[in-house]
């Protein structure tokens, strides 16, 4: 891994992807690791570093796994705030650095942003304050072609399912639109805890790192996150799972 004619061979690329997707446990603290170590063999080659940091900075930012992010936001802490990343130019360390840094706040584990909001009379709703096994938090746009068929989809599992396992819903409106997002709470019964940010406190579109919506995050007893991005679809079977490996971790 010191010598750089192996990147010009046509199966350096190929071997790496193949053991970090199939050979190595799909787990960030194990990615982390295991990156470290092949970066620490290049022993100087500026090459092969920067080929080993570009290649795991790339894949692990767009990774389809959830909370593989964390591999990312690692890549960022090691080689880009540190300015080890010397091919790239200072604007984009700028922006890699803080993508990473958005991130870093929202990974699997780590508590929600504590948010306080007001609900269509204007009470101030804590989303710390709310007592549930488990939240589902969910951002949208009552402008939103897909959020105006997520919504709906989300109070049927909620009230079909969710709510019998103690969960509640923390509805944000991102774009306060205040009769629009009142008149489809109405229309469409969402028996939700529905809030906005009245007040603009928050730039939640930072915070929680919305480009789109909906976006949805599930919340443990003690708001930390346990999986985001998540579909609706999938809300129930991942509680079911939250579940199964707690009643396991009991047993042992």
């Amino acid at each position: 891994l010191s010598d750089d004619r192996i990147l010009r061979t046509p199966i350096f690329h190929n071997k790496l992807k193949y053991y970090f997707d199939k050979v190595l446990m799909q787990h960030p603290d194990t990615i982390n690791k295991e990156s470290d170590i092949l970066v620490s063999k290049t022993n100087g080659n500026k090459e092969m570093f920067k080929y080993l940091v570009w290649y795991m900075t790339l894949t692990y930012e767009t990774s389809a796994i959830m909370g593989m992010d964390a591999v990312f936001v690692h890549q960022v802490e090691q080689y880009y705030v540190t300015k080890k990343a010397f091919w790239v130019d200072s604007i984009q360390i700028q922006k890699v650095v803080h993508r990473g840094m958005t991130l870093k706040p929202l990974l699997l584990g780590k508590p929600a942003p504590p948010v306080i909001m007001q609900d269509s009379l204007d009470k101030n709703i804590s989303l710390y304050e709310v007592k549930s096994k488990y939240t589902v938090l969910i951002f949208w746009d009552p402008d939103c072609g897909h959020c105006q068929k997520v919504l709906p989809k989300l109070k049927e599992v909620y009230d079909t399912k969710l709510k019998a396992k103690g969960v509640t819903v923390y509805s944000v409106d991102t774009e306060d639109m205040e009769d629009k997002w009142k008149k489809f709470i109405r229309e469409k019964n969402m028996n939700f805890i529905n809030v906005h940010d009245k007040y603009k406190q928050y730039y939640l579109r930072q915070l929680f790192d919305i480009y789109s919506t909906p976006v949805i995050y599930l919340l443990d007893e003690n708001k930390r996150i346990k999986a985001k991005r998540i579909d609706v679809d999938q809300l129930d079977g991942f509680i079911d799972h939250l579940e199964k490996v707690k009643e396991m971790e009991k047993k042992q």
